[in-house]
């Protein structure tokens, strides 16, 4: 899901981390930390599209709420950051928080470990949980904030006909080897915002079992068992806050059938804190359903230890 922006100005302190992703790599990455450093534990953050570090608003209320617990926020600046997630993937986003909590766990020497994921950024955490490839980089918990279905937000903003005709374009320009090339401007639904978006990206958002296509109200009984029911076999436990006013899940949903679905599927994975953001938007800008987030996330991370 696409961030829109905020305004007003501010001034906050975080300490830059700079590593190398891998032993080759002679560019490095980077990554912004909140709280202390002497913190035995971390906690990453993940936006939506379109969000890069420091975008989302409530970050920083959940960093001063969990740093009595020994956690440290921080915000990985990945490829797909700002209008990079047209020409990025979930695979590429998993490759680079791989190389993060290995550098958490094997050079800051971080004991938990824990992915919070804020729209988009909550596929990047089960993508992460479900498809990760390297032993040793395991995380201990995953937060989904506002995970809801960019598929079906796509249909709030286009007809069915303008999205069928524009995933089987997409669709041809992958079967002619092109997934990486970018879909011309007359076969493209501009509902994310404006920049380059490639065939595979788009088809991966806008298609029905797209490589995205995680939280979908229509997905099977047989489709969720495939997806959270793999998740009660990893270790991870996964809390699940949504918005209560999320004014991105179509009104033709019930969106508390669909999580008491994933919940069903998931099983004993999925933490009883779960649930919905009083009076919160999809961003949670008020102040008040910020502070109740804040303090969710809290207890979700001391029912950890």
């Amino acid at each position: 899901m696409a961030a829109s922006s905020s305004s007003g100005n501010t001034t906050f302190a975080v300490t830059v981390h700079e590593y190398l992703p891998t032993s080759t790599s002679q560019r490095p990455s980077h990554a912004y930390e909140y709280s202390s450093s002497s913190a035995s534990n971390a906690l990453v953050f993940i936006g939506g599209l379109g969000d890069g570090p420091h975008d989302v608003p409530y970050i920083r209320t959940i960093a001063a709420s969990v740093s009595s617990l020994s956690y440290s926020v921080f915000e990985v600046r990945l490829s797909s950051a700002k209008s990079g997630w047209g020409y990025s993937s979930l695979e590429q986003d998993v490759d680079e928080l791989t190389a993060f909590v290995r550098y958490l766990r094997q050079t800051l020497r971080k004991e938990n470990v824990v992915l919070m994921g804020h729209s988009t950024g909550s596929q990047d955490c089960m993508e992460y949980l479900l498809r990760r490839k390297e032993e040793g980089v395991d995380v201990d918990g995953v937060i989904l904030q506002g995970p809801v279905s960019d598929r079906e937000a796509i249909g709030m903003e286009a007809s069915s006909k303008d999205i069928e005709t524009s995933v089987e374009w997409a669709r041809k320009m992958i079967s002619e080897g092109r997934k990486d090339e970018i879909m011309p401007g007359d076969k493209f639904l501009n509902v994310f915002g404006h920049g380059p978006v490639t065939a595979y990206r788009w088809f991966s958002l806008a298609a029905k079992g797209g490589d995205d296509d995680y939280f979908s109200s229509d997905l099977s009984d047989e489709e969720l068992a495939r997806i959270w029911g793999r998740l009660d076999r990893g270790g991870a436990r996964v809390l699940i806050v949504l918005s209560a006013e999320d004014e991105h899940v179509p009104k033709s949903v019930d969106i508390g059938k669909v999580v008491e679905r994933w919940k069903e599927a998931g099983g004993s994975a999925v933490s009883e804190l779960s649930g919905f953001i009083p009076g919160a938007n999809h961003r949670v800008e008020k102040p008040e359903a910020q502070e109740w987030l804040a303090n969710r996330v809290a207890r979700f991370l001391e029912s950890l230890d």
